[in-house]
């Protein structure tokens, strides 16, 4: 366990799904890299770039209780608040990246477009920006509304810190806004069944879910984006043109489907928390 005290659980391995945000941004980085990690946390990802992509990262975060947790694996550590228009002087004037990454952090922040302006110009020459963002318009969310229960929550969805939500379209609006245009997209799709708001999507009506389902991307739970600069070489992507994969039921998600039926969310949580991997992304 990274840190004692994280802000969200890793909902794919705490719950033996498959995988995840974060290994589709490890798979994206490039080898060996030197890497901004904005908004780390206590390390969850910063680890894995370390360890598994053999990169150099400097770890920017906020709070104090994180940055003992990212020391062993970041070349440097920076504290500074990504709300500040002025966080990039901590960095360091000139600093310069192969890679940019902003997992699960774009949705926290009051000015998340002017931040990605700002990591234009502290990318090396064919440098990349790599984001994670949650999807709002996953189908369980049209069940919450439905049962009108916007409920926040400690992790997911709707994590109680989120003060931006986005739908695939305004994904792709970031980034074209930001002068950056999109290269690659990976989706983390999720059963309704497997997702924190199960409860809710059980007892939806049959034809709320029905007419949600026709959604293409109504499975889409998180999006991963490889973004460069508009004047880089190659054409952008379009998210919506994007197929999306059914994601494959194990026999873990099964059983937890079983107990999340008999327990309480908050219990069930708690018993996954004793067997499962805590972290901030």
């Amino acid at each position: 366990m990274e840190s004692a005290e994280p802000t969200n659980y890793d909902y794919q391995k705490l719950h033996g799904q498959g995988e995840s945000a974060a290994d589709h941004v490890v798979g994206l980085v490039p080898r060996g890299g030197r890497i901004l990690e904005l908004g780390a946390g206590p390390g969850s990802i910063t680890r894995r770039l370390a360890n598994e992509a053999g990169c150099r990262v400097t770890a920017v975060e906020l709070m104090d209780s994180f940055l003992p947790h990212l020391l062993p694996h970041s070349e440097r550590v920076v504290q500074a608040n990504l709300n500040d228009v002025n966080w990039p002087s901590a960095v360091g004037e000139g600093a310069r990246f192969d890679a940019i990454v902003a997992a699960d952090v774009l949705e926290h922040l009051e000015r998340p477009a002017d931040l990605i302006r700002t990591c234009q110009t502290m990318l090396e020459s064919g440098g990349t920006l790599i984001v994670s963002l949650p999807h709002i318009g996953h189908c369980v969310i049209h069940a919450c509304l439905m049962d009108e229960d916007f409920e926040y929550r400690e992790w997911g969805l709707l994590d109680a810190t989120h003060i931006r939500f986005f739908g695939l379209r305004n994904m792709q609006n970031l980034i074209a806004d930001a002068g950056f245009k999109v290269v690659d997209v990976r989706f983390v799709s999720r059963m309704p069944e497997d997702t924190e708001y199960a409860d809710r999507w059980r007892n939806a009506p049959g034809d709320l879910k029905a007419a949600v389902m026709k959604n293409p991307f109504a499975l889409v739970y998180q999006c991963v984006l490889r973004a460069v600069p508009v004047s880089a070489p190659g054409e952008a992507l379009n998210i919506m043109d994007q197929a999306v994969h059914r994601p494959t039921v194990t026999a873990m998600m099964r059983v937890n489907r079983v107990l999340k039926r008999i327990l309480s969310e908050r219990l069930y949580s708690a018993c996954r928390r004793m067997y499962g991997v805590v972290s901030h992304k």
